[in-house]
């Protein structure tokens, strides 16, 4: 009798008890983070800028003048993309922002005329296409694309005369960046990034009386940017 047991037992065993093997094969396996799909999201972030006024014959003694406009300040805005995630952990997008700009200088203007130069980006924005590489929810990655801004120039006299618009005028030119960002749930994405941008230059918009002289204004900007997005 003992002898029949023992041989059932042990013809049954390996339908009933599961060895270290099998446990580890039926638990559930985390799945990668998919950084596929449309995204919108609102940023924030600071703005160094630099710019140029050239004005031929303007300057003391009918030299040339070159003035640096430096307008730095705060922005504020929302972007919305798309990412596609390739088998290989790959990652390429493409993104559009749009910026309001709390950005502006005042610059005296050499010779000492008394007249300030306030400089002014109204706003900014950018269309651009991105790609990075996906470490599961944290995404490292670059950007590159065309950009354009709003740039005022206002000459501040001080005098009963009022002050005089110089330039108001939309730049359009190019954006390079870099950034990383985190998916700290399946759905909300933080991120920080770098950006520059170079805007071009112009001819001044009003000629106050310059006639044919030559002149030209340009504007380039350093950008540090946080955000946070939310995936469709």
């Amino acid at each position: 009798m003992k002898t029949i047991l023992l041989a059932t037992a042990f013809i049954l065993a390996p339908a009933g008890v599961a060895c270290p093997a099998d446990i580890n094969e039926t638990l559930p396996v985390a799945s990668a983070y998919d950084w596929s799909g449309l995204y919108a999201g609102v940023h924030f972030g600071y703005v160094a800028g630099k710019s140029n006024l050239f004005i031929a014959g303007s300057g003391p003694g009918g030299t040339d003048l070159n003035s640096a406009l430096d307008p730095d300040g705060f922005i504020g805005g929302i972007h919305v993309g798309f990412n596609q995630e390739m088998a290989n952990r790959f990652v390429l997008g493409a993104e559009a922002d749009i910026t309001y700009n709390d950005v502006d200088g005042l610059t005296a203007i050499p010779g000492g005329t008394g007249t300030l130069l306030k400089s002014e980006i109204k706003w900014s924005g950018s269309a651009r296409l991105r790609a990075g590489y996906a470490f599961d929810r944290t995404l490292p990655y670059t950007t590159a694309g065309v950009a354009a801004a709003k740039y005022e120039l206002t000459g501040i006299t001080g005098t009963p005369s009022g002050d005089i618009l110089l330039h108001d005028e939309t730049h359009v030119g190019w954006t390079v960046g870099a950034g990383v960002e985190h998916a700290f749930t399946d759905k909300w994405i933080a991120r920080v990034e770098y950006r520059y941008s170079d805007f071009g230059n112009k001819e001044l918009s009003a000629g106050v009386g310059l006639g044919t002289v030559a002149t030209d204004v340009d504007l380039k900007t350093h950008d540090i940017r946080a955000g946070l997005s939310y995936k469709f």
